[in-house]
């Protein structure tokens, strides 16, 4: 914050520790003496922003609100997805208090519960050991890996919408066999090589049976061995990279009916696009 009348009225209103202790990024983010990073409430314009729920799925929308209410952070795109929630729950924390109001639905009597959790308490959650950083493959090589970042979850995203636009332009009852032939291997091979591309994205380094290490930064070489190991091999570099990119809250909840009291315990699913309604 360069502006001094700006600095003088924006302070941190909580800090909170990252899942990944502030490793995969670039430039590491400005944490506290305690590890943990400062989160600022939203504005009025960040308010404005979250009002529209489809702009929240937008990454645009998403980095913009993440660089007015956590400036220590460079590069946005560049967080961890396993970082991800911590974050969007410390902003709607600092911004409206802890409480985080959900409806949910009774598996019992089917009504439409309003039900609370405490976000403090979600931070809290967790496994205190991350998944494991390497794979060895039955062939020795070594593969060092990180989580997804913002980034890449964007790019998921358009390979999803991709996926779906070929479903639907395989239903078109106006194109040939011919054409509906083509259309599929084109998309499928944009697919695929977008697919790669992420996983290529998410490995630090590999290192070979005779101890030669090539780094990120050579991404034509691993992407083209990527394109030439064996499935098995690709599937696990994969599980790996999935591992670490999972969330890390835990998101079990205790619920009782309000109707019939029934309990059950269920797994909060966090919408996003009701997320920062105060």
């Amino acid at each position: 914050m360069n502006n001094p009348l700006i600095a003088a009225y924006r302070k941190p209103a909580l800090y909170i520790a990252l899942p990944s202790e502030g490793k995969y990024y670039t430039t590491k983010p400005k944490l506290s003496v305690d590890n943990e990073l400062a989160i600022f409430p939203m504005t009025a314009r960040d308010e404005l922003v979250t009002k529209n729920p489809d702009a929240l799925f937008n990454g645009e929308a998403t980095i913009s609100l993440i660089k007015s209410c956590v400036p220590d952070i460079e590069d946005p795109n560049e967080i961890p997805v396993n970082d991800l929630l911590s974050i969007l729950i410390g902003i709607r924390q600092a911004s409206y208090g802890s409480k985080i109001d959900l409806d949910i639905k009774c598996p019992s009597c089917e009504h439409m519960n309003q039900l609370q959790i405490d976000g403090a308490m979600l931070l809290g959650t967790g496994p205190n050991q991350q998944a494991p950083e390497n794979v060895k493959l039955e062939s020795n090589f070594k593969v060092f890996c990180k989580p997804y970042s913002l980034r890449d979850r964007t790019l998921l995203q358009v390979q999803t919408i991709k996926q779906q636009k070929l479903i639907e332009s395989l239903s078109d009852a106006n194109l040939s066999d011919e054409e509906r032939e083509a259309q599929f291997g084109k998309t499928f091979v944009e697919i695929a090589d977008l697919t790669v591309g992420l996983i290529a994205n998410c490995i630090q380094k590999v290192q070979t049976p005779d101890n030669e290490v090539f780094e990120s930064d050579q991404v034509k070489i691993i992407l083209e061995w990527l394109q030439s190991i064996t499935k098995k091999d690709y599937d696990q570099i994969k599980q790996c990279i999935e591992a670490l990119s999972e969330n890390v809250i835990d998101t079990k909840f205790n619920a009782q009916c309000q109707s019939c009291q029934h309990e059950w315990q269920t797994t909060v699913d966090l919408d996003i696009a009701n997320f920062f309604e105060g």
